[in-house]
């Protein structure tokens, strides 16, 4: 692994949005993720936008985190998923990603979501205590070993059918 790159987070803003978009389309080289973040923007529908910057000022990393409906359920929800998340290629494995994920998750854990849902790889995200296991009850577009959660709070439904923002059916 690559050494570490010193990075600052902060929110992302709205004059932001073309660069987080070409980030995203140069990191995963196609259009969808940069779609998916414009059109949750656009929709009213993103719970945190975070981006990473490098000691110049440029955006080098992005994260995005969005409310999940839960529906035939048997408690009120407070459900977020999280998705897409980046880094500029050229700066990958570098501890960007893994800084954007640990401040959004405290971010939105202190708003007090009950569980976040991410859909990516089993090994990288089980290290920040995601697992396939919280899943279990859930009905959702997609499922497998890349379909995992993390409880942050106590509450919420074990069970239901959730609905993610149309920016994803659209993508």
């Amino acid at each position: 692994m690559k050494p570490k790159l010193p990075i600052s987070i902060r929110p992302a803003k709205r004059a932001d949005i073309q660069e987080i978009m070409d980030l995203h389309e140069d990191a995963f080289d196609q259009e969808d993720e940069a779609r998916i973040v414009e059109a949750l923007a656009d929709d009213g529908e993103s719970l945190l936008s975070l981006v990473a910057l490098n000691e110049d000022g440029w955006i080098v990393g992005h994260i995005q985190f969005f409310p999940i409906e839960v529906i035939n359920h048997d408690r009120p929800a407070n459900f977020a998923g999280f998705g897409p998340v980046s880094a500029a290629s050229e700066l990958q494995n570098r501890g960007i990603g893994t800084a954007l994920i640990e401040a959004g998750l405290k971010t939105i854990k202190d708003q007090g979501i009950q569980k976040v849902f991410v859909l990516g790889h089993p090994k990288f995200y089980k290290r920040f205590g995601f697992s396939q296991q919280e899943t279990v009850g859930f009905a959702a577009a997609w499922g497998g070993p890349a379909f995992m959660a993390l409880r942050l709070n106590s509450g919420g439904p074990e069970f239901g059918e959730l609905v993610y923002p149309a920016a994803f059916a659209e993508n």
